[in-house]
This record gives structure tokens, C-alpha cells and sequence, in this order.
């Protein structure tokens, strides 16, 4: 939260204890007895039963960050407390990664930057590089990033394809896209971008196989988790394919060990979880928690209301 935001929470409500003092959470107790609405993010206390019991007027959280998973327990869901979040306003700046990156790609970016550095030559000579014009680019999965990605390679000449469990024909045909399977998605595509959420039925959903089906000069690009692919095949596969690259700002664990094997793959490109919203950026997810509760105090409708049903497909 800026400056503005701050100014805004007072505008319509008493902060009962200064922000900064979330980093102490001995110092928060106090004022919990008073409290009637929670701003939090990324780090804040679970909201457990003892936690719970301490803030009896407690009616309404408004999380400014993504996955509220790691914050609820049943005794939450049994007091009927509303809970926001703000995945969409982070699915923003991820999208705006993703696609910069997919454009950069089709440039095969990553491979000539790699050329001049190891061979300290200005060489133009390039395999055939697919440009962005009738390109072919596959999407993993249409959550609130898979989708926003979609939404901002709209302008550009490309073809999307599809793999997802909740888009429908009819729906992919309004955005000039294709539904494929897996497998063929990997076949076709000049760039994969993942945007699987990590479940236990994803886990290692993205395979060595998968890579190696993948067409000539291709890149690969996650910014889910780490754990959906199956990292020590990625690696081999790289090893095998030169010609193949993986752009991945996630990882598996996190953070890598110092000197790990996946550092010394001069094809895959490692950036560290920056994709999500930083520095300014988390100014939009703690706008979109204040717009929220302004909803919530005039009982209107919200926007980015979580229910425990909610949490099945939740990261």
C-alpha cells in the first residue's frame, strides 16, 4: 500500500494499528478485539482459531495478493467471515511477463543473446526464425493469468492454442483460438506458456516427453510452479535439444540450491519469481482490496469474493 491507499483506508474506516506493525505480531493483538475488517497480503498470521477468538467482530478480510489457501482453516469458513483477494489485479503483471516474453521468443531471443556472448562474434547467421506474424503459440491452462495473456496477445497476428479444462469451443472460437490436447499443443506450438495452478493432480503434469515432442527452435516458458513440470526430465531434454529454450521465472524447490544442475544448462534461462506484481505494481493489488471493501461497506455485490468451494482449483 502507497501513500494514496493508506489515505484511502482512512477515508473509510479508523485503522486501529499502524501497517508496519503486521512485521510483530505481538503487537497486533491488542487491537484485535476492536478490529471489524483485516487488509492483509502475502505473510500475514493464519487465521487460526486462537487468532480468530481474539478478533470477535472480526466480518470481512480483504487480501491483497493471490492464493488465500496458506490463511484459511475450517474455523474461518464456520464463522461465515467474507475473504477477497486479488488474483486478478497479480494476474496483470504476470501476463504482461508472459508476453513479452513470448514476443522476444519468436524473435528466438534468448538464443541469439546467448550466440554473441559464447562466440564474442556479430553472426546473423540464423536458423529460421519464426517471427511473430502467423506464429503459433500454446496456452497451458486458462486461469486468471492463462486468460489476461490471451487477452494482450489479442492485437498481435498469431495463432493461440488451447489446452484447457474449462474453455469451451464455443468460447475459443470468440477469441480465433484452438482447443488441443497436451500432446498436440506441444507438437505445433512455437511457444508454450504454463499457467497450470499446482494441485495434486498436477504435480509433474509436464513432462520429459512433452519436451521432446516439441517443434525445432521452440521455447518453453513457466511462470506457475515449479512442481507442474518435472524438472529433472525438463533439464535432460534441454541437454539433448540445443535447440530448444525454457524461459522459467518458477522453480522447483524455491529457491534453488546454490550451484544446482539447472544453472549450468546454457539453454534454459532462469529469472527469480519476478513475474508477479513488485514495487509499484503491488500498489494495484491493494487498490483492488480497497475497492472491495468500499463494495463490502456499501453492500453492493464483490468482485473477488473466495468461498471455500473455490479452493479445489486453487493454487
Amino acid at each position: 500500500y502507497g501513500p494514496s491507499e493508506l489515505q484511502q483506508i482512512m477515508e473509510i474506516s479508523e485503522l486501529v494499528a499502524d501497517p508496519a506493525s503486521v512485521r510483530k505480531p505481538e503487537t497486533v493483538d491488542q487491537y484485535l478485539e476492536e478490529v471489524e475488517v483485516i487488509f492483509g497480503g502475502w505473510g500475514m498470521p493464519e487465521l487460526t482459531t486462537s487468532f480468530l477468538n481474539k478478533a470477535p467482530r472480526l466480518r470481512a478480510v480483504f487480501f491483497s495478493a493471490g492464493t488465500v489457501k496458506p490463511y484459511v482453516t475450517d474455523e474461518f469458513w464456520s464463522r461465515e467471515i467474507v475473504i477477497t483477494n486479488a488474483h486478478r489485479a497479480n494476474a496483470v503483471p504476470v501476463a504482461e511477463y508472459c508476453v513479452a516474453n513470448i514476443l522476444f521468443s519468436l524473435k528466438l531471443g534468448w538464443r541469439n543473446i546467448r550466440e554473441c556472448r559464447e562466440k564474442l562474434v556479430w553472426n546473423q547467421t540464423q536458423p529460421e526464425i519464426p517471427g511473430c506474424y502467423d506464429a503459433t503459440v500454446g496456452l497451458i491452462s486458462l486461469g486468471a493469468i492463462g486468460r489476461k495473456t490471451l487477452e494482450l496477445l489479442k492485437p498481435f497476428e498469431i495463432k493461440p492454442l488451447i489446452y484447457s479444462t474449462s474453455m469451451s469451443q464455443d468460447e475459443a472460437d470468440q477469441w480465433g483460438a484452438e482447443l488441443v490436447g497436451l500432446d498436440e499443443l506441444f507438437q505445433r506450438s512455437d511457444v508454450v506458456s504454463l499457467h497450470t495452478p499446482l494441485l495434486p493432480s498436477t504435480t509433474g503434469m509436464i513432462r520429459g516427453d512433452h519436451f521432446r515432442k516439441m517443434r525445432p527452435h521452440a521455447t518453453f516458458i513457466n511462470t506457475a510452479r515449479g512442481a507442474v513440470v518435472r524438472q529433472d526430465e525438463l533439464i535432460e531434454v534441454m541437454r539433448e535439444r540445443p535447440d530448444l529454450n525454457a524461459l522459467l521465472d518458477v522453480v522447483d524447490p524455491e529457491p534453488l540450491e546454490d550451484g544446482a544442475d539447472i544453472f549450468k544448462v546454457d539453454n534454459i534461462h532462469l529469472t527469480t519469481h519476478i513475474a508477479g506484481s513488485l514495487g509499484r505494481e503491488c500498489r494495484r493489488l491493494g487498490q483492488t482490496a480497497i475497492d472491495e471493501c468500499k463494495r463490502f461497506m456499501a453492500g453492493q455485490d464483490l468482485w473477488y469474493e473466495v468461498v471455500e468451494s473455490d479452493l479445489v482449483k486453487m493454487a
